[in-house]
């Protein structure tokens, strides 16, 4: 299986899927993805306050 682009509905697709194989390889690539990126979701939180910041 190719490498899937972890987005939330790709995360997603794969859990409908019920496709054990295809959810493991999901499952495993966003594992790495997470250890290699950290929290984006906090990143992007930090990011859209300093542009706040700087409007004012």
């Amino acid at each position: 299986m190719g490498a899937i682009m972890l987005y939330a509905a790709g995360i997603r697709e794969a859990l409908v899927s019920n496709d054990l194989e295809k959810m493991k390889a999901v499952a495993e690539q966003a594992k790495q993805t997470v250890k290699e990126q950290g929290d984006l979701s906090a990143a992007l939180l930090e990011l859209l306050e300093a542009i706040e910041k700087l409007k004012k």
